[in-house]
């Protein structure tokens, strides 16, 4: 017998999905639930800008990964 917890990865499995933990800043939390609720219904959707709290400004996630401003 498998456990409600096993049939519920299995079908999230089943529907593509991949589980994964991260580490993200507690202040940001709710983005990044909010960003993978909408990525996992939503599949053509996909990730590719990220916004400056300091200037307000959005930054593409290629530069935001090799950006040295700090």
């Amino acid at each position: 017998m498998t456990s409600r917890n096993a049939r519920y990865e299995r079908k999230k499995t089943e529907q593509g999905l991949k589980k994964v933990t991260v580490w993200v800043p507690a202040d940001v939390e709710a983005e990044f639930k909010l960003l993978a609720d909408v990525c996992s219904e939503n599949r053509r959707y996909v990730p590719n800008t990220v916004r400056d709290l300091k200037t307000g400004r959005y930054v593409s996630l290629e530069r935001a990964v090799t950006d040295d401003d700090e």
